[in-house]
């Protein structure tokens, strides 16, 4: 396969996660945008808002169908996000498989968890308008939102710890020199486009600072993935490593299709 070839499919994986980082970043609209106050919610609700930074009162005014398109705008698009991990591997790949496949296969793992994470939030948000409008206090159906929870949040722990391990490793392989991402492109990791997310979404004031305020995340790929394909767009597969010949051939060493 040809360098153009390959720099071409970087770019497109580098742009599908660009994709699915606004897929995702209109669910967490639709799913967590349109909060109403806390004092408005059942009062067994109540015991249950704001759990982990989300607000079971987002999802109250929600309809059902628009939790659904919340949920499966991230569900469906989840294709994407493994696609744009590709795209990370492919930066790191000239620096060498031992320090370039931990990360990808971390990083890969989070992503693979993440759309159940996302789709979970359709039958949460149900469960509490079920709740929130009957109300009902029996043991049996107010004991569902902290279950729900309860496996959620496992879930989220899982990617998150994939997440974290995998942008700790990705930033020793930058800075320690070799890959395609350049030293200077050490800010192009999820463990600072993360957080960095999260300050835009606390930031933003008004109408639009609320409906992105389960966002936070989403905002942080999107910057993630946007600064990773702008930094590859130029480099050609043997970037990085290209002054690296194999000890046989004598060969360079670049970016593998």
């Amino acid at each position: 396969m040809t360098d153009d070839k390959v720099a071409g499919r970087v770019r497109l994986a580098g742009i599908a996660g660009v994709l699915a980082s606004v897929a995702w970043l209109a669910g967490d609209i639709l799913l967590l945008g349109k909060p109403v106050a806390s004092a408005d919610l059942h009062p067994v609700l109540g015991d249950y808002d704001g759990m982990s930074g989300v607000s079971l009162a987002a999802m109250l005014p929600a309809s059902t169908a628009r939790l659904a398109w919340g949920a499966l705008l991230g569900v469906l698009t989840g294709p994407l996000y493994l696609l744009a991990c590709w795209h990370l591997y492919q930066g790191l790949r000239p620096a060498g498989r031992v320090l370039a496949l931990p990360p990808f296969l971390l990083l890969t793992s989070g992503f693979a968890i993440a759309p159940f994470v996302h789709g979970s939030f359709f039958y949460w948000g149900q469960a509490v308008r079920a709740i929130d409008a009957s109300g009902d206090r029996s043991a049996a159906l107010t004991a569902l939102p902290g279950e729900m929870a309860n496996v959620l949040f496992i879930a989220y722990a899982a990617l998150m710890v994939c997440w974290v391990l995998g942008s700790v490793w990705m930033a020793v392989c930058v800075l320690r020199g070799g890959a395609a991402l350049p030293r200077w492109a050490w800010f192009v990791n999820p463990l600072i486009c993360l957080p960095a997310g999260g300050l835009v979404a606390m930031l933003t004031p008004g109408s639009v600072g609320t409906a992105l305020q389960g966002a936070q995340l989403s905002i942080g790929n999107l910057l993630l993935f946007t600064l990773s394909t702008v930094v590859l767009w130029k480099v050609r597969p043997g970037a990085g490593a290209a002054c690296r010949s194999s000890p046989v051939s004598g060969a360079r060493v670049g970016l593998s299709p």
